[in-house]
């Protein structure tokens, strides 16, 4: 047995407690026995997928799916056009303007971000990657306690310890921050500080943090069925998961705690509130210029793949006559450029001081701060809001307003409408549909409810399923580590572990079961009772287990659990990867990439068989309609034409 060295990480005048923290979630490398394989070959490569996405962001999730739904499949298609129609003979021209379309589209959205960030942090510091919540709260942080014991400007690892002390003490629901938080603090600080010139420490050294730090909000969670164990809360309206909140305090260390050390000590104070706020307005800058970016490159794509496709469209190629292929703007105008506007925006702000344009923007109550959130980018990585704007304004709109024909805009109307609504919604939609369907199946949670959730109607209850970024959210790879994983270190033991399952919705009984030691430990213990693990509810087995807390069968079956890969956790992981992978990787591919424009195709040609039936019917009707006298005229023109040829012979 395995147990990672942690004492000598701790300097000797901490408290046993403060060593206590850094006991919690220790990776034991317990084995149970009997327990259910979940590491084969296909559930490997799902879980591999799903951490891949979830590390990634939307940028990964978003480029597998437009990779495999359309950049790979639609060129494909595009060549297969109307062959039948052209005796077996590729379509060029459509498969171009597929290839460049779908080429530029996707990636575009990322990489342009991506690179401007490359650049900003070069030239303007690494804050311009920190979100503007952040900046302002590591300031008032930075700026109460700037100065040490000796009266020098703070270190990095000062500033480390007091944000830390602050996040801890949010964690432990303190009113006032206590000593045994201080010296976790003072330890979290000093272990990061040692790793700051070594990148791969410094990884595992912000893993461990993480750990240790949701050992500390699980201890004292209040509520273990509904609290996020993973977020980390600096202010009350800044908040984020440990880890990204760790790496965008070290982000602001590197840039603004650096210069702050060499201002004259009298001036340290104003400096700080100074760079922050400067930071706080660069940063949204930043966000404003990326996304005006984004939309004008989005504008600039329709003129590419139509000049690619050629004059005409190449999509009604065997469908009409050849001289009806004509290159026709349907809109002449096109919206003006969305970069510009929103460079005159934030070049000429109407606020006033930058601590009050800080302010605005950062206040989540008022429209512009609103607007600001919701502009944020997290890396190059968009928010959802953003990302419904620049489907909406950057893809369909120009898309529309630049093709060349009705026929064409309703292939985008179809095809884009559809595309959009699947990349924005479905996959998130059916992952939650396929998270509950497991739920009842296994009995664990795999996804968080808000409280209450089990109370409402159904028809909320439905609502919540399908909001994209509230109500019902599917559980991640660390959300789940920290719920499964180092029961005891519940607040109440396994009695809080048993509150989050039945709080959530889910069945302790089948939870107990996923393995023969756990569900025999819970059967003898309720046997004791005359009760049956196979008929008690949730309210029995807990009650029954938090009166044997104490016990030697409730020490091992919460042993069960201390590894972080122990059989729970592998399960609900590998539950939602399933699904993760199966959407990602095949449904959503298979129905853009192939069925959708297949639909588009066999749409146009109906519309066409139409018109042209349309055509003839109304020709036979105006002929059908002609009066007798014209058809008596016409006989009386051909009679005199017949006797002016008999007097010519």
């Amino acid at each position: 047995m395995r147990i990672n060295r942690i004492t000598t990480d701790i300097p000797k005048n901490k408290t046993k407690q403060s060593q206590d923290y850094n006991k919690i979630n220790i990776n034991n490398n317990i084995r149970t026995k009997n327990n259910p394989t979940f590491k084969g070959g296909l559930d490997s490569f799902c879980l591999g997928v799903a951490d891949l996405i979830e590390n990634g962001g939307l940028a990964i999730s978003f480029t597998f799916q437009d990779m495999l739904g359309t950049n790979l499949p639609r060129p494909i298609m595009g060549l297969r056009r109307n062959t039948k129609e052209n005796k077996g003979e590729k379509n060029l021209k459509f498969a171009a303007k597929e290839l460049v379309r779908e080429m530029l589209t996707g990636p575009s959205m990322f990489l342009i971000p991506m690179g401007m960030l490359g650049v900003g942090k070069r030239i303007i510091g690494k804050t311009i990657d920190v979100p503007m919540k952040f900046i302002k709260s590591f300031g008032e942080i930075h700026a109460a306690q700037a100065i040490n014991e000796a009266g020098e400007a703070i270190s990095k690892q000062d500033f480390y310890k007091n944000t830390f002390a602050q996040i801890i003490k949010n964690a432990k629901s303190e009113t006032e921050v206590s000593k045994e938080t201080i010296e976790t603090a003072a330890n979290f600080a000093e272990r990061l500080a040692k790793t700051a010139k070594d990148k791969v420490a410094q990884k595992e050294t912000l893993s461990k943090l993480s750990n240790e730090f949701i050992g500390i909000v699980k201890n004292h969670a209040k509520d273990a069925a509904h609290t996020d164990f993973t977020t980390a809360v600096v202010t009350p309206n800044t908040s984020a998961p440990i880890k990204d909140t760790i790496n965008y305090m070290m982000s602001y260390a590197d840039d603004i705690v650096a210069k702050a050390q060499k201002q004259d000590v009298g001036k340290i104070n104003e400096f700080i509130k100074n760079i922050a706020n400067k930071k706080v307005i660069g940063r949204f800058a930043m966000n404003a210029a990326m996304y005006s970016a984004i939309m004008a490159f989005l504008q600039i794509i329709p003129r590419l793949y139509n000049k690619a496709e050629g004059k005409s469209n190449a999509g009604l190629k065997g469908l009409m006559k050849e001289e009806t292929l004509k290159y026709k703007t349907l809109n002449e105008t096109t919206a003006k450029n969305t970069e510009e506007k929103a460079t005159k925006d934030k070049s000429n702000p109407s606020f006033g001081s930058a601590a009050t344009i800080t302010n605005t923007l950062t206040n989540t109550k008022g429209i512009i701060g609103k607007i600001a959130q919701t502009i944020e980018f997290e890396g190059c990585n968009v928010s959802f809001p953003l990302l419904l704007g620049i489907m909406g304004f950057g893809i369909l709109i120009p898309r529309t307003l630049q093709a060349k024909d009705k026929y064409d805009r309703e292939e985008i109307l179809r095809r884009d409408l559809v595309t959009c609504a699947t990349m924005c919604f479905a996959e998130k939609e059916l992952r939650k549909g396929f998270s509950k369907l497991n739920e009842t199946k296994s009995g664990l949670v795999l996804a968080a409810k808000d409280k209450g959730f089990e109370q409402q109607n159904l028809f909320k209850k439905i609502f919540d399923y399908l909001r994209p970024i509230k109500g019902v959210q599917v559980l991640s790879s660390e959300q789940i580590i920290s719920k499964y994983s180092g029961i005891d270190k519940y607040k109440d033991g396994i009695k809080g572990f048993c509150e989050f399952i039945e709080g959530q919705g889910g069945n302790l009984s089948k939870v107990f079961s996923v393995t023969d030691e756990a569900k025999n430990i819970v059967q003898k213990l309720l046997a004791k009772e005359g009760k049956d693990i196979a008929t008690a509810d949730n309210t029995t087995i807990k009650d029954t287990l938090t009166k044997a807390i104490d016990s030697d069968d409730v020490k091992k079956l919460t042993d069960l659990f201390r590894d972080k890969n122990n059989p729970w956790v592998q399960k609900a992981k590998t539950l939602n990867a399933r699904f993760t992978a199966l959407s990602v990787l095949v449904l959503v591919p298979v129905f853009l990439g192939f069925l959708l424009p297949a639909i588009n195709e066999r749409a146009t040609k109906k519309r066409i068989r139409e018109e042209e039936n349309q055509k003839n019917l109304n020709m036979k009707n105006n002929i059908n309609t002609l009066s007798p006298e014209f058809f008596n005229q016409n006989q009386k023109t051909k009679n005199i034409f017949a006797d002016m040829a008999k007097y010519t012979k």
